[in-house]
């Protein structure tokens, strides 16, 4: 009977443990550098307002990039970004080429789901630092 019991109950904690979510994707090619409390949904970290301005503030090399389209971006955008619309695949896929492969790029849009794509794109295309605006610009505090 004992003979039973012990292989049983390694068999259920090993089940318990193997379950439980521990916030990692596994899929995360950035695992290494994504800094604490950021949510990760796909292969890059979706990031807070809070997080993204903090980032600016400290990292002066940091590429602020907006993939929405141009008529989005006049009419407001975070200061000093850099436009390059997502829509426009084969524009978007040109542009990526004269990307500085080593800094680090924070992607936003409206509301961050383009910049998903943009993200994915810029990760299939060799820049591996990148960091989605989780809100988007819908998130972002406007100036009074």
């Amino acid at each position: 009977m004992k003979q039973l019991i012990f292989p049983s109950l390694f068999v259920v904690l090993l089940f318990v443990f193997a379950c439980q979510d521990d916030g990692i994707v596994e899929r995360n090619i950035n695992a290494d550098r994504i800094p604490e409390g950021v949510e990760m949904e796909d292969a890059f970290p979706s990031i807070t307002v809070q997080k993204a301005q903090s980032m600016i503030d400290k990292n002066k090399h940091l590429v602020v990039l907006d993939v929405r389209t141009a008529g989005e971006f006049h009419n407001g955008h975070i200061e000093g970004a850099q436009l390059l619309d997502v829509t426009q695949d084969s524009v978007f896929l040109e542009g990526l080429k004269s990307f500085d492969k080593s800094k680090t790029y924070l992607v936003y849009c409206r509301s961050g789901q383009r910049s998903r794509k943009a993200c994915n794109l810029m990760q299939e295309n060799g820049i591996q630092d990148v960091y989605n605006l989780d809100e988007g610009y819908l998130g972002w505090p406007q100036p009074e």
